[in-house]
């Protein structure tokens, strides 16, 4: 009995241990190791939380307080709005170099807010709307709990860390639940992915040229990040730090912001769009470099393990055919540049995908590799992903027959059969010319002889005096010799009558 016992005891053990140990051996094994103290990774559609780490804990979220910011304003201003500057921009941090009473169209300052992130941009802001910046936070706040963000407190515009704003705070998941609202604004959207801006001329300044700082969306040179790594030895986990040279552009980036200071740390909040699914991250106090490499490597952790990709199109997939005008051809094949797909959550079907090619209007030359239309996948009515479709071949500019739609390979036909068609009627008529010439030459030869035969018998006639009288065309028809003869014999016959009545 007690055997019994002790075995059931250690079975259930073994059993829990098991069970605990899966697991944690799979997080270990498969989860990104990050920098950041805090991070979220979610599913903009759903809300569903992909990948986590600490994202209850309040931190300061630095300059990542302007997309709130930005949100206030595009409720509050029209973009084509002015805005009057109301005093100098005080030196904190990144600004534009504001100039009191310096007129600005209200898109043109949400560019400087939310690209090389203008804190004095945003100070104008605040004052602009709220009258001060007490105010304006105010309606920040309210917006952010709207958004279902309960453990997040602005207290000012810019995201800056002032002494006696300690309690400038949010949390990573208030954070994602934030940009996921505001990734719901196309103006939003236009504005964070916006690699760079020209900002024109004002009444107080010249233009400016802003920059977005988040590399994600067009860094492509390699920068190094430190990353740290555990493994066990005799017992002991040890820590091993290398270096990894990575590259910041990332496929499908759409922004969002960054953010950075001594206290907050350096900070991320970005979005990601892969064939229709996109993704919402939130990095908070990480390294300056770190934060886009752990964005990274969470979207590469999230699509792999939670998403399903699936090619619709390939990368130079025969998509159809391209009509060319006045080419040597009439239509140029047509190939995706690259793979369109769908992707989806692990398991999700994939019925009501379709495809649809817009084809360009082309007129010859056409050049192997020239764009010839685009190759766009629905998932349902969704628009989920899209390539362009470029020529599989170079298309010269045709011949003549061209200009009314023949390619050059039927105009040989057609210019071929014409000339056995000119061949054939010219020995037609050189036949039928041969056959007039010899039918002539033939009636020419018979009225000869016919001549020659009435002559002779003339001739007899006159001798034997028993000519008969000559029919007119008889006469028309005889030799001129022979009718000057008969002529000639009449005038005699009637000279001789003549002297016969006298």
């Amino acid at each position: 009995m007690k055997f019994r016992k002790r075995l059931f005891v250690f079975i259930m053990i073994l059993a829990i241990a098991c069970v605990q140990w899966t697991p944690a051996f799979a997080a270990s094994a498969d989860s990104p190791q990050l920098e950041a103290e805090s991070a979220i990774v979610i599913d903009a559609d759903s809300g569903k939380i992909l990948y986590e780490k600490d994202i209850y804990t309040k931190r300061q979220p630095a300059s990542t307080t302007k997309i709130v910011t930005c949100m206030v304003v595009l409720e509050h201003l029209e973009l084509d709005d002015t805005l009057t500057a109301k005093h100098d921009a005080v030196q904190m941090g990144s600004i534009i170099d504001i100039k009191k009473g310096e007129e600005f169209v209200v898109e043109d300052l949400l560019y400087a807010l939310m690209l090389p992130s203008a804190n004095d941009a945003a100070v104008a802001f605040a004052e602009e709307i709220g009258g001060n910046e007490t105010n304006f936070c105010k309606l920040m706040n309210e917006w952010a709990e709207d958004c279902g963000a309960k453990s997040t407190n602005f207290l000012n515009p810019s995201g800056l860390n002032w002494q006696g704003q300690e309690e400038h705070l949010t949390t990573a998941y208030d954070l994602a639940l934030i940009t996921k609202e505001a990734m719901k604004n196309k103006t939003f959207r236009k504005l964070i992915s916006t690699e760079s801006y020209t900002m024109p001329a004002t009444n107080k300044s010249k233009k400016r040229e802003l920059k977005n700082t988040n590399k994600l969306l067009w860094d492509t040179e390699p920068i190094t990040v430190e990353e740290e790594t555990t493994s066990t030895k005799n017992g002991k986990t040890v820590v091993n730090t290398k270096e990894i040279e990575f590259v910041p552009k990332y496929e499908g980036t759409i922004g969002v912001k960054t953010g950075q200071t001594s206290t907050a740390g350096a900070c991320l909040v970005g979005a990601v769009e892969r064939n229709g699914t996109e993704l919402i991250s939130v990095v908070l106090n990480s390294g300056a470099d770190s934060r886009f490499y752990d964005t990274a490597k969470m979207w590469d952790y999230v699509l792999e393990n939670f998403y399903d990709t699936h090619n619709i199109v390939r990368k130079n997939e025969h998509v159809g055919k391209v009509r060319v005008k006045r080419g040597e051809h009439r239509h140029v094949a047509g190939i995706a540049e690259s793979a369109a797909a769908v992707t989806v959550t692990s398991g999700a079907e994939i019925d009501g995908v379709t495809t649809e090619f817009e084809e360009m209007e082309l007129q010859a030359p056409v050049k192997k590799g020239d764009k010839v239309g685009v190759i766009k996948v629905y998932n349902g009515n969704e628009l989920v992903s899209q390539t362009d479709v470029v020529a599989a071949e170079t298309i010269e500019k045709g011949g003549p027959l061209s200009y009314i739609g023949i390619p050059d390979w039927l105009a040989v036909l057609i210019y071929i059969a014409a000339a056995l068609i000119l061949l054939m009627l010219l020995i037609i008529w050189l036949l039928r010319r041969r056959a007039r010439k010899r039918r002539r030459r033939r009636k020419a030869a018979a009225a000869r002889g016919s001549q020659y035969q009435a002559g002779q018998s003339y001739q007899r006639q006159q001798r034997s005096g028993t000519r008969p009288p000559v029919r007119p065309n008889q006469e028309s028809q005889q030799p001129s010799s022979d009718r000057r003869a008969r002529n000639a014999a009449k005038r005699k016959k009637r000279k001789s009558k003549g002297r016969v009545q006298r």
